[in-house]
């Protein structure tokens, strides 16, 4: 057999795929050469930094003997082992083998050290990082979702093209945050005083959106900032239950649930770009961290030639945007203590928190409106803490236990780019 030559083209796919997360065996089927081929190539392109986002010079390993590293693969797992003196952490090894972290989640960790001889006679310290990581999602799953991503390629959604003039004063960022909207949720009204299902979500859902953007028409609005996740939908699986495998009440089959949300989320966007851009960020909550994954993977395909739409489903559960003088986290607030959260983001983002005047928490998962102001220390600003509220119903589990809404409500906040805080808007729950 011939060996085939690499092409640039050639180099530049194989890239794409590395970073899309495909494995060496799936690339090598693709492209039509071996699993070392792929393999070996992808490991001299990244030592010899052929490409800049790939390219790592503090991680380099040298050619010492003593060193070595080691990834195998196959369609569910992945496994790295990195003898080095530069690579001591999981971080590290995860970058240095370029592993697509929206696709992959570490499994299981080792770390250790010890000293040997250096090639100069004395004596070096040796780390030793091994990494086992899965799928975020079973292969059948992610499989479906590519195929589905290959079909959206296809189809460009048309955007109609907005005439807006510059804004370079008053400038204003508008924050839509339906939080906790839970899809697929079922509350019957004789039971629980409230009526939730598929239909009502997708109808609040959108007139929500709607009443919001019309309360900030007057105002000089240059982009808009839609947090998606946050229990967007009530379930996370094909069995219906959440992340942690507690059964819920659903209406209908899981796939009705997530094509319907989805729509939903799809014709939000749209109604939001006709005033401005928009920035979607990906949040997790506890009841759909997979499938709202998933959502906003479907989201970046649909807008991926849209230029106005910029999606972020970054693996991290927190998540912060700068914008002017403002400085807003986002994380769904099961996991971290409240108190906690003020100093988490000067210690993750000491940059952004440096320069901004404003500082903000904005948390789900309660379902109701609570707003806490912190000091992190005497020789920082306040930081205020805000839990938004919900559209959702309330399912027969929560009426027993007596945890009954008394407003069912989405806000959106409004942000000046150099005075901060400048309002929010509500409206409650609006079935018409």
């Amino acid at each position: 057999m011939q060996r085939k030559n690499w092409t640039p083209e050639d180099e530049a796919l194989l890239l794409n795929f590395r970073n899309d997360g495909y494995t060496y065996k799936e690339i090598s089927e693709i492209m039509g050469r071996s699993k070392d081929s792929v393999a070996n190539k992808f490991q001299y392109m990244k030592a010899s930094a052929v490409d800049d986002d790939l390219n790592s010079d503090d991680l380099e390993i040298p050619a010492a003997s003593h060193e070595k590293f080691e990834h195998a693969e196959d369609d569910d797992s992945i496994n790295i082992k990195s003898v080095s003196e530069r690579i001591r952490t999981v971080e590290q090894a995860i970058e240095y083998a370029a592993i697509n972290t929206t696709v992959w989640m570490v499994d299981k960790v080792n770390i250790n050290s010890w000293e040997a001889p250096s090639k100069e006679g004395g004596v070096t310290k040796l780390w030793q990082v091994k990494v086992w990581l899965k799928r975020r999602a079973s292969k059948p799953i992610t499989d479906g979702l590519d195929i589905l991503y290959k079909r959206i390629l296809a189809h460009k959604p048309k955007v109609p093209k907005q005439n807006r003039k510059s804004i370079t004063s008053d400038r204003h960022m508008l924050e839509v945050s339906l939080f906790d909207s839970h899809f697929g949720k079922l509350a019957w009204e004789p039971e629980t005083n409230s009526e939730y299902n598929i239909e009502v979500a997708e109808n609040i859902y959108n007139n929500a959106v709607t009443d919001l953007l019309d309360r900030v028409s007057g105002y000089n609005v240059e982009k808009i900032l839609f947090p998606v996740g946050n229990d967007f939908f009530h379930v996370n699986n094909w069995i219906l239950t959440t992340a942690k495998g507690t059964v819920q009440d659903h209406d209908g089959r899981f796939q009705k649930i997530f094509e319907t949300g989805s729509m939903a989320i799809i014709k939000s966007i749209d109604k939001c770009l006709s005033i401005a851009p928009v920035e979607v960020i990906w949040v997790p909550g506890n009841h759909d961290p997979e499938t709202s994954w998933y959502l906003v993977r479907f989201i970046d395909a649909w807008y991926k030639d849209i230029n106005n739409v910029k999606i972020d489903r970054s693996p991290q559960f927190r998540k912060y945007v700068k914008y002017g003088a403002n400085l807003i986290g986002f994380t769904h607030g099961n996991e971290e203590p409240h108190r906690d959260l003020p100093a988490i983001m000067a210690a993750e983002v000491p940059d952004m928190w440096a320069g901004a005047q404003c500082r903000t928490w904005h948390l789900g998962h309660t379902h109701k409106k609570a707003k806490i102001i912190h000091n992190v220390e005497d020789t920082y600003g306040g930081v205020t803490i805000s839990v938004l509220p919900s559209l959702s119903g309330t399912d027969s589990w929560h009426y027993k236990k007596g945890y009954v809404k008394t407003n069912r409500a989405a806000e959106a906040y409004l942000w000046h780019h150099d005075d901060g805080y400048a309002g929010h808007f509500s409206t409650n729950a609006r079935f018409g």
